[in-house]
């Protein structure tokens, strides 16, 4: 399992408020120019101003920090996904697995710009797929990097029932200010059953879009073959 520091990445995510420890400071500054008892009052309230913004600001993730976990929340699922799905590697070796995975932003999720101008959110999801001579065994796996939460959904599908597997860029609602909606870069698997899998692709695992492109060609190729 991914190491996380829960509530390391809770400040990432909690905004900063210099306003308490401001108005300390000042009331601190004030204070002292009653002189006497009053300095040490002041000091007093000063000190307490520049705790409360060091409490907010120290030991804060980076950016890159948050994309490392979400990394390897991910590149771990092919492991864990096997696991579940109770499967062999050598029973699912037509070609490699297709790994994808990503910030997911859910309605109950925390979502903050970072220095490079990148959203970024408290959960992340990821889905494997393997191949085998009869079936793609999908597992899809999600994390919380603020708390101790995960969910998990395991599928099989009959290759003659996928429809498509396709990459698609959408817009996606996300609650942070002047920032309404963000360009989402997602994964796509169809069947005729009308199921979908969909997963985000900001973090893209071990997969590259040739990948993507070799699950296509053999989808085509069992489909042919059953035709």
């Amino acid at each position: 399992m991914a190491s996380i520091n829960y509530e390391r990445n809770r400040k990432y995510f909690t905004p900063v408020s210099y306003k308490p420890g401001v108005i300390s400071i000042v009331i601190g500054v004030i204070v002292m120019l009653f002189g006497g008892i009053a300095i040490v009052i002041g000091l007093a309230l000063a000190a307490l101003g520049g705790v409360l913004i060091y409490r907010q600001v120290a030991d804060r993730p980076t950016d890159l920090e948050i994309d490392r976990q979400v990394r390897a929340i991910i590149e771990e699922l092919a492991s864990v996904a096997l696991k579940r799905l109770g499967l062999e590697p050598s029973e699912v070796d037509l070609i490699p697995p297709v790994l994808v995975g990503g910030n997911s932003f859910d309605s109950g999720s925390r979502v903050k710009r970072g220095k490079d101008g990148v959203l970024r959110s408290s959960d992340c999801e990821g889905v494997v797929i393997f191949f085998g001579d009869q079936e793609l065994h999908a597992f899809k796996g999600g994390a919380s990097l603020v708390r101790q939460e995960s969910r998990e959904h395991t599928d099989v599908y009959f290759y003659r029932d996928v429809v498509s597997v396709s990459t698609t860029t959408e817009k996606v609602r996300v609650p942070v200010e002047g920032s309404p909606e963000v360009l989402l870069e997602q994964f796509r698997l169809t069947t005729s059953g009308g199921t979908n899998i969909t997963c985000s692709m900001s973090s893209t695992g071990s997969t590259k879009e040739k990948d993507i492109h070799g699950a296509r060609a053999l989808i085509r190729k069992k489909k042919l073959q059953l035709s």
